[in-house]
């Protein structure tokens, strides 16, 4: 069986996605602090928990294809612990791709606040009100996001690492692929 090029587009779309979704909640929650208004800082926390949801939904429906569908390996001289520490990476990165939303939902929920997703519907509260629970899991869900940011930095520049130094096609394979015109290849694969 030949191993893929590059992954599918479904979990290309999700990548890009979740990183479409990872810059809004960190802009999101950059300008809460600054909002003009209880208004303006309300809506702001809205759209950062709704994203935040979003984006452990999306991680979870990810794990799932991942199982379902094959992903293509590293190029074969690819050192021992390059592969080691790209795999660290990505589990890590998962992981906290689910944990910091739970961690956020949770600090939220011990601050007896109502959790209203896109305006749409509001979670029912779960759990008893306990400010001092509430600040501890806001300090973690602060910690996570620090982590996680430099962990995606570290995703990032080594996925430049590949395509500019080592000139090997793992950057290709989770590039969005676009069509020329019918009946020509994806540019991503020429």
């Amino acid at each position: 069986m030949i191993p893929p090029r590059g992954y599918g587009g479904a979990m290309r779309a999700i990548h890009w996605t979740t990183l479409s979704l990872l810059i809004s909640l960190y802009t999101l929650a950059w300008s809460i602090d600054g909002a003009g208004s209880r208004d303006e800082a309300a809506w702001l926390i809205m759209m950062h928990r709704s994203f935040g949801l979003t984006v452990m939904v999306l991680t979870l429906f990810r794990l799932g294809l991942r199982q379902v569908t094959r992903v293509p390996p590293l190029p074969a001289d690819v050192p021992l612990m390059q592969r080691v520490a790209a795999r660290v990476v990505v589990i890590v990165l998962y992981l906290l791709l689910f944990l910091q939303p739970i961690l956020g939902l949770l600090a939220s929920q011990a601050h007896g606040d109502r959790i209203d997703v896109f305006g749409v519907f509001v979670l029912p509260l779960f759990m008893a009100t306990n400010r001092v629970l509430s600040k501890q899991l806001f300090a973690l869900h602060g910690t996570a996001a620090v982590l996680l940011l430099a962990l995606i930095a570290m995703h990032a520049s080594a996925a430049l690492y590949h395509q500019f130094v080592r000139r090997d096609d793992v950057l290709r394979g989770m590039l969005p692929r676009f069509r020329r015109q019918s009946g020509q290849k994806d540019v991503a694969e020429a």
